[in-house]
């Protein structure tokens, strides 16, 4: 009985910190009990014992309630001890075994990007394998970190970047790459289609951090040999949904 007291408060607190986590103001006590559904009773007591802990600070001018500093103390331990560690192996091999295609995880490097991971069940023998870097423009992980970009960044990348032309199908102008930038945001992934190899295709969706900031892209892509682009475009729910949950663990809301 004692451990389900204590698990019922346990919850309790964690219910009423994740609501104040996620308002933007403060809220009053009647607006916690009204959110979370607890007594008035139950409601002052988990407050009382977060106040006490330095989790919640009150606010006596409105009688209001947000986190505290400890909270947001942790908030920032935890997010230093983070890194890309958190994508692991195991995404990939659920995602390729899920998809049937090649995955892998990129970085960006200044004007290139950088593979840290890769599952190659199909190999292409020109690909970029774990550690080789690849262009912005004409890959899918390097056009979904373009698309995040901020206009001062994009302005500073075209003034310096060799939009080189690699195949028939590689975008090379600003006007067109920025067309597919808008493209990528509005549909939450992007596109390489044979514009790096002819014989590759690739779609790619962005990692995020708790401030939507991109941190790494995870991509599919496959030698058209072993699949078509239509299998390729149809596995971009799963695609996504792995990429949101990978983003979930850098502090990422849904």
């Amino acid at each position: 009985m004692v451990r389900e007291v204590q698990s019922s408060i346990v919850e309790k607190s964690v219910a009423v910190i994740d609501l104040l986590a996620q308002r933007r103001g403060r809220l009053s006590q009647t607006e916690i009990a009204n959110e979370t559904g607890f007594n008035k009773s139950s409601t002052h007591r988990i407050l009382s014992i977060l106040m006490g802990q330095g989790l919640v600070i009150f606010d006596e001018r409105d009688r209001t309630y947000s986190t505290g500093p400890k909270l947001v103390r942790w908030a920032q331990a935890a997010w230093e001890k983070m890194d890309l560690s958190l994508i692991d192996d195991q995404d990939l091999l659920e995602l390729s075994l899920e998809t049937g295609m090649n995955v892998a995880v990129g970085v960006r490097s200044e004007n290139t990007i950088t593979f840290t991971r890769t599952r190659i069940p199909h190999p292409y023998r020109l690909a970029v394998k774990t550690g080789g870097q690849s262009e912005l423009h004409n890959t899918a992980v390097g056009k979904v970190f373009l698309a995040h970009m901020t206009e001062e960044q994009v302005s500073a990348y075209f003034a310096n970047a060799d939009l080189e032309k690699f195949t028939e199908t590689t975008l090379t102008t600003e006007e067109a790459l920025r067309e597919d930038m808008e493209k990528i945001r509005e549909r939450g992934y992007a596109i390489s289609d044979r514009e790096e190899f002819y014989q590759v295709s690739g779609i790619a969706a962005p990692i995020l951090d708790y401030e939507r900031r991109i941190l790494a892209a995870i991509s599919i892509w496959i030698p058209l040999r072993h699949a078509s682009f239509e299998q390729l475009i149809d596995n971009a729910p799963k695609l996504l949904a792995k990429a949101e949950q990978i983003s979930e663990r850098f502090g990422q809301m849904s």
